[in-house]
């Protein structure tokens, strides 16, 4: 049979273990809700550049914590959404009285 003092340890250590757990656990769901930098599918200068962006203009879903720029999932989503549906400037396809000076002055002719 054990003693009181071996009886007592073991208490602690389980005690310790299960307190540990919980810890872990609720950190880890508490931080699930945001990403960081490191793992934001934005990229790293993206996310930073859409958090202080957030930050500087009131908007809700992101923090800074020390070096780790946060955003919810909710702002996370809306900052991919509008990535998304952003449109890229078209190209300025040349004009041919636009290139007919330059290849004049280059000596350049067409053939074909």
């Amino acid at each position: 049979m054990l003693g009181n003092e071996a009886l007592g340890s073991a208490f602690f250590e389980a005690l310790a273990e299960a307190v540990a757990e919980r810890v872990v656990k609720k950190l880890t769901a508490e931080t699930a809700a945001w990403t960081d930098q490191t793992r934001s599918p934005l990229g790293r200068k993206r996310h930073c550049l859409a958090v202080r962006r957030r930050v500087d203009q009131g908007e809700g879903g992101a923090a800074v914590v020390g070096r780790k720029h946060l955003l919810s999932k909710d702002a996370l989503a809306s900052e991919l959404n509008a990535l998304s549906t952003r449109k890229r400037p078209s190209r300025a396809k040349p004009v041919d009285d636009d290139i007919a000076p330059m290849l004049a002055r280059y000596g350049v002719r067409r053939t074909g």
